[in-house]
């Protein structure tokens, strides 16, 4: 489906605005569930939940609502269930990873050690479920209850599938619908559900969620690859270095370049960090990461074709938009520019 209004709304942002109010009020959600601990774990969660992230998923929570019949109380709360299951999600990654920044701050691993960051983790996302209770009916809270289940699954298989030559394509888009997408699908989900909508509807939004998720994580697994510690704002490479298959690797496997297909298999069969720094400058590395790209553009494609279930609205034009704005993060990850060759 073609949405062309949004050439214009891409260049100001105008999308965003639509939810700016709103997001306000997510934030301060977020910060007031802090009162909910007790003193002493008070002042570590007050300073995970100070964080300023992108919003993602509380942004398709309100478009979601707004382009589905207008954001009421809940939908705020909702969206900041979904952000709070996002940060202890992040937490425990940071961890496993060994990563000691994000978003240009040390993260909570660096900053109180491993453990206690787990545990801090853990109690984030208990006070998520906490907050569940208080939304929907049981059908909402399972559903709730399966996303985290798979949010957690996902990162299980993740971490004891590395450096596993047996590991298919098919294995990979399950490993990330699980550990990333459940939860843009739930967010796009949930809203609908509150909003009291049919089951197909329901589903729909699921779906797109589900594409965007899956988009979405393509993109990280490039950006691992190719991105700057400084401009992400968060430690980089450490996917590779830990083992981890993700799209753009399996494309360096299966490359026309013998010799580059032939090292990188050889790097993984012998647990051996690939040599990205090399790599970065060979043609087959650039069409690895093209090729990547275009499988996650052909699910935001998909995406937007859900749109075209609902009724017109700016809400609507601004989900649309969103899809475009991934697109754009996907063009740049082959830019020319990226390659010295």
């Amino acid at each position: 489906m073609s949405f062309p209004f949004f050439s214009k709304l891409r260049q100001k942002r105008e999308h965003l605005r639509l939810i700016r109010d709103e997001l306000q009020r997510v934030r301060l959600t977020i910060s007031r569930q802090t009162n909910d601990f007790s003193p002493h774990v008070r002042r570590y969660m007050t300073e995970i939940c100070r964080g300023r992230g992108k919003m993602i998923r509380p942004g398709l929570v309100l478009l979601t609502a707004a382009a589905t019949g207008g954001i009421r109380e809940e939908h705020v709360t909702f969206a900041a269930l979904v952000e709070m299951l996002h940060l202890a999600t992040l937490i425990h990654d940071d961890v496993l990873d060994r990563a000691d920044t994000r978003r240009d701050a040390p993260t909570p691993n660096a900053l109180w050690g491993n453990e206690l960051a787990v545990l801090l983790g853990d109690t984030l996302l208990a006070q998520a479920m906490v907050m569940g209770t208080r939304l929907g009916d049981i059908r909402f809270n399972r559903r709730m209850a399966l996303c985290t289940r798979d949010l957690c699954q996902g990162e299980v298989e993740q971490s004891t599938r590395l450096w596993d030559t047996e590991m298919t394509r098919a294995d990979y888009y399950e490993i990330i619908r699980k550990k990333t997408a459940t939860l843009f699908a739930m967010s796009m989900s949930g809203a609908a559900m509150l909003q009291g909508l049919d089951e197909e509807m329901v589903e729909n939004m699921h779906r797109m969620g589900t594409l965007l998720g899956v988009s979405y994580q393509i993109y990280d697994d490039c950006l691992d690859l190719l991105g700057i510690d400084t401009a992400a704002g968060k430690t980089l490479g450490t996917d590779v270095q830990k083992g981890k298959l993700t799209l753009p690797i399996f494309f360096l496997m299966e490359s026309d370049r013998e010799d580059i297909a032939a090292e990188v298999r050889k790097a993984v069969e012998q647990r051996h960090c690939i040599d990205l720094p090399r790599l970065r400058h060979t043609e087959g590395f650039r069409v690895a990461i093209e090729l990547s790209a275009a499988e996650a553009l052909a699910r935001n494609e998909e995406a937007r074709e859900v749109l075209g279930m609902l009724s017109d609205s700016p809400a609507r034009e601004a989900l649309a938009e969103t899809t475009y704005r991934l697109d754009d993060m996907l063009r740049a990850c082959y830019d020319p520019d990226q390659f010295n060759l």
